[in-house]
């Protein structure tokens, strides 16, 4: 990593994080720990709207609520006429059942906050808090978004289609993830692809159906199934420029009820992840031609769908490189890369293609505090000890994009 670019931070910002960390440190914490414990799914945050607007409230602020169904839009006291750039936070969780020893734990049972989203609200939520009790005025504008649906509920797509970014006049967008992937104190900022795009392909095969000592008198539908997730293998192998990143994986493969009998219907589901755009077309294409192809050859029909999907999580590099100047500033320049990029996948995404910003992996695996789980695992906690690094990141990264915007 080389960014030659000066110390982005203000040094008064800085300095004003580090005296206060004191006091603002436990209010984030216990903040996260308050969302952990009332996670909801996609666009039914209703509690976590209600929380997060009536603690911006305390603070003086006046949160717009129901944004897209449950997100809440803040600006922060004290902008000036400078660029303007917005914070974002998911919200919702996920419906696991959380390992019942963890403290804090959920309320809400069958459901968990498995990915991380309370603390980027919590990290958010302290943004607000710092510049509402004094912290140094920034030379832009900072809004704060809290988004509902990020998982796969696309709520990212439903705010930039209703307007959102340009109504509020947005010019830069940060994001950020609490990452078990890496270490606690490393930051991942890429300068391209930080995350994969993500599709789920469904083909069904339809035949006639028949006996299964008779083959010959119909058309196996499993046959065809089982040609195609050997066939689809060959598409990544095949298709794909070696040097580009896919993955596609059949999760799930379905037919039939009884050993002697052919079905009528087989069904093949998986996922598809890529990280450029044109690589995630083109396998795609190919998905659906493959599956055709071997329909035709086995005399049976195929319907293909691949619902709407995620497009990559793609940085500006531009704005990378602020973001990973302040990141080194608080982690140091040996803690934070330039990549590589994974191959989960992120709604946020949806920003990057309307505006320039950057998003922010962020590492928490600790084996000391049992924060080195996988998203997604009941197992799956936060290391608490990562959340203000992230707010001092944030912040200064949306000081330096006001004061000083990349080229």
């Amino acid at each position: 990593m080389n960014d030659a670019r000066s110390p982005v931070a203000d040094a008064a910002l800085r300095r004003w994080l580090t005296e206060h960390r004191s006091a603002l440190e436990p209010e984030l914490v216990g903040d996260y720990r308050e969302l952990h414990g009332i996670p909801e799914l996609a666009f039914e945050e209703r509690l976590t709207a209600r929380y997060l607007a009536a603690r911006l409230e305390a603070l003086g602020l006046e949160p717009q609520v129901g944004i897209e169904g449950t997100g809440v839009i803040v600006e922060v006291p004290g902008g000036t006429s400078g660029p303007t750039v917005m914070l974002r936070a998911d919200m919702d969780g996920l419906p696991i059942e959380e390992d019942p020893s963890h403290d804090p734990g959920s309320r809400h049972p069958g459901r968990m906050h498995a990915c991380g989203h309370d603390g980027h609200m919590a990290i958010v939520l302290a943004a607000a808090r710092a510049f509402a009790t004094g912290a140094p005025p920034l030379p832009g504008r900072l809004l704060l978004l809290f988004q509902p649906a990020e998982e796969a509920g696309g709520g990212a797509r439903r705010i930039v289609e209703a307007g959102w970014l340009d109504r509020l006049g947005v010019d830069f967008i940060l994001g950020l993830h609490l990452w078990s992937f890496a270490p606690l104190g490393r930051a991942i900022i890429p300068d391209g692809t930080v995350l994969a795009s993500s599709d789920e392909f469904q083909v069904g095969f339809h035949g006639p159906g028949g006996h299964g000592a008779l083959p010959h008198e119909s058309q196996d539908v499993v046959l065809a199934a089982a040609h195609l997730v050997v066939a689809m293998q060959s598409i990544v192998a095949r298709d794909v420029d070696p040097v580009r990143p896919a993955v596609l994986t059949v999760g799930r493969l379905e037919a039939g009820k009884a050993p002697n009998v052919i079905p009528r219907r087989a069904e093949v589901q998986g996922t598809f992840r890529a990280g450029d755009g044109e690589t995630r077309a083109r396998v795609l294409h190919r998905i659906g031609e493959v599956a055709e192809a071997i329909a035709r050859v086995h005399g049976v029909r195929a319907e293909v769908d691949f619902g709407t999907g995620y497009p990559a999580t793609i940085n500006d590099a531009g704005v990378a490189a602020v973001y990973r100047t302040a990141a080194a500033e608080v982690l140091g320049a040996s803690a934070v890369a330039a990549g590589p990029p994974a191959m989960a996948s992120e709604d946020f995404a949806f920003y990057l293609q309307h505006r320039r910003g950057a998003f922010c992996l962020l590492g928490m695996a600790d084996e000391a505090t049992g924060s080195a789980h996988p998203h997604h695992s009941p197992a799956f906690r936060i290391a608490e000890a990562a959340l203000f690094p992230g707010l001092e990141t944030m912040l200064l990264a949306a000081w330096s994009l006001m004061n000083e915007p990349p080229d």
